[in-house]
């Protein structure tokens, strides 16, 4: 597949990447496997475009947006110390 070859439809590249695994590793020349690697990677995960409307720091602008983490009220007793929970005393041994 070369780099100037239109998108094709992902059903129609998921055919041929089964196709290209189907053959054994040792028997698939290097032809093959740069089609494999090629794609991989058009199937993989998209990283979002400039003009995607989706802007981060919209989300922190809006006043009903909840902060995401702790809320500020629980705090441990003392940063980095371990806060033991005594238990009830059981019956004793003799």
């Amino acid at each position: 597949m070369a780099p100037d070859t239109p998108e094709k439809d992902p059903r129609e590249l998921n055919a041929r990447l089964r196709e290209l695994l189907a053959i054994p590793e040792r028997q698939r020349t290097d032809e093959q496997w740069d089609e494999i690697i090629d794609i991989e990677i058009s199937l993989g995960p998209k990283k979002p475009s400039a003009n995607n409307t989706y802007n981060a720091r919209s989300d922190s602008q809006d006043p009903n947006k909840r902060p995401q983490g702790k809320r500020p009220g629980n705090k441990p007793a003392m940063p980095g110390k371990h806060v033991r929970k005594h238990r009830p005393p059981g019956p004793v041994k003799t």
